[in-house]
């Protein structure tokens, strides 16, 4: 929900501005604000959790769960696939995926990213990349960049109200 549309407003219209792109990954990491890494499998995992009953007895559950393997385009200089395993999981097998099929990712502003840094285009730091889907071929996806913008609008946003509520800006 919206509280203060005008805000809202100023915040779309500055993310809007950005001049975002869709690339693939590099081998140095991120290369665009959405990246495109080759997914080349499916792990299947394997790992166990131990719960407590009503009656304070513990019994385990076995689960299984698939982990997406994306081709290493990272600057580690170890070209590979790239996927991370917990250490009370087990792989019990791998799939290949369809080709091509990529998972995308979106770098996410950082959590104090201001309206003022986005309207001047004054910012060089990120936060995390956050996944955003899959995209395969001869499948409709969503529009990215669109979906990235919204999450910005919807962080840069929050950020601007949070420094309202504490008196920072617009007196």
């Amino acid at each position: 929900m919206v509280e203060n549309e005008q805000l809202y407003n100023e915040v779309r219209e500055a993310v809007n501005v950005i001049p975002m792109k869709i690339g693939f990954e590099g081998i140095d990491g991120i290369s665009e604000y959405v990246t495109k890494r080759v997914l080349v499998g499916y792990a299947f995992v394997q790992y166990t959790v131990k719960e407590n009953e009503l009656g304070n007895r513990e019994f385990t559950k076995t689960l299984v769960k698939s982990i997406p393997v994306y081709q290493d385009g990272s600057g580690s200089g170890i070209y590979g696939v790239d996927t991370y395993i917990g250490n009370e999981e087990t792989v019990i097998g791998v799939v290949p995926a369809t080709r091509p099929t990529y998972g995308v990712f979106g770098l996410m502003p950082l959590e104090d990213l201001s309206l003022e840094q986005v309207a001047s285009l004054s910012f060089s730091h990120f936060g995390e990349d956050k996944f955003l889907g899959f995209e395969y071929d001869g499948v409709e996806h969503p529009d990215w960049i669109s979906m990235l913008r919204e999450k910005w609008i919807e962080i840069v946003y929050e950020n601007e109200k949070e420094r309202e509520m504490w008196g920072e800006i617009r007196g």
